[in-house]
């Protein structure tokens, strides 16, 4: 269930909605929406923060900003993937923004993320994603997501000296939801955002389908983001884990050529049973919570629940391919 606070009378005469997506940041949504109300847009944009079902006063501090968003409540959380699905769902400008809460955008940003969307490079491209440094020390966060012939994603640049070396626009394989911009008629055409994922992977899941489709992500190195890295999440966490190793395998059930899905599914399977016996043997393990048993078996038991559903999903992505699964799989690094 959706509560909503404020008029979207207005979207429809401006180009774009940024949506804010936040949980329980009372801390971090004023310092990202004073960067936000900073912005200029010739078209105009709107703003939204979609608010997960905070326990703090999040909403209020929204209330209360300046800038005038529209508050969209959920009655429980539904993860990043969810929150996402709904900006989609109901914007009704052409692009629609994503963005953390924990982000801080530079001035000039949106006009840098949105220009590829609108200039005469234009043609298919779904997505536009940020240069997103570490606040903390200035190092490269992301410069898009590469995927690697493991099915694993990865930040391009994560970090690395913010030196130049990320200074072109180029087509990469996926964006990042910390800050993209995605043309609303092409997420729709591929399905949006996966609700199920919750949170991790799900932006890589939709550009693999964008991919797919025909449409093509882009690199926009002047639309410059300040991150809290896992300002909203702890990725040392068993959750973190869970989710990650997860939802990989839900992505590549939906997006991949079936030998690579079929021989990662049965990898991830193989090391787990591995895993107990080679610590009887006492082999040294790395840590973490991805190299334990138990969250292993969590992952293979969820993501067998889920199959079924997938293996639909699988189905309903064949039929909006415009490119070869094992083409698109080429491009895996």
């Amino acid at each position: 269930m959706v509560g909503v606070v404020g008029s979207a009378a207005t979207d429809r005469s401006v180009v774009a909605t940024v949506v804010v997506i936040a949980w329980n940041g009372a801390g971090l949504i004023g310092p990202c929406l004073d960067a936000v109300a900073q912005q200029e847009l010739a078209d105009g944009f709107v703003t939204w923060v979609i608010d997960n079902a905070s326990t703090d006063s999040t909403a209020a501090v929204v209330g209360l900003h300046p800038i005038g968003a529209r508050l969209l409540t959920v009655s429980s959380n539904l993860g990043f993937a969810g929150a996402a699905e709904i900006a989609v769902r109901e914007a009704t400008t052409p692009f629609v923004v994503v963005l953390n809460q924990d982000a801080r955008p530079e001035p000039g940003w949106l006009a840098a993320l949105l220009a590829p969307l609108t200039g005469p490079d234009a043609h298919r491209i779904a997505a536009v994603t940020s240069k997103v440094v570490f606040t903390a020390d200035g190092l490269l966060n992301n410069t898009g997501v590469i995927v690697g012939r493991d099915g694993y994603g990865r930040d391009r640049g994560f970090g690395q000296p913010d030196d130049g070396r990320f200074a072109e626009p180029e087509d990469v394989f996926a964006f990042s939801g910390t800050a993209a911009a995605l043309r609303v008629v092409a997420a729709r055409d591929v399905g949006s955002f996966d609700r199920s994922f919750f949170l991790y992977y799900e932006d890589t899941d939709l550009s693999w389908r964008l991919q797919l489709g025909g449409w093509r992500v882009r690199y926009a190195p002047d639309a410059i983001v300040y991150h809290v890295h896992a300002a909203s999440t702890d990725v040392s966490s068993p959750a973190f884990s869970f989710y990650n190793e997860r939802n990989r395998l839900l992505m590549l059930a939906k997006c991949a050529p079936r030998s690579l899905a079929v021989k990662e599914i049965l990898r991830f399977a193989g090391i787990t049973v591995a895993l107990p016996i080679r610590r009887l043997m006492r082999v040294d393990i790395p840590k973490g919570h991805q190299f334990r048993t138990r969250t292993r078996v969590r992952v293979l038991g969820s993501f067998v629940r889920m199959l079924p559903n997938v293996l639909a999903k699988r189905r309903a992505v064949s039929r909006i391919c415009r490119r070869p699964r094992a083409e698109v799989a080429r491009e895996l690094t």
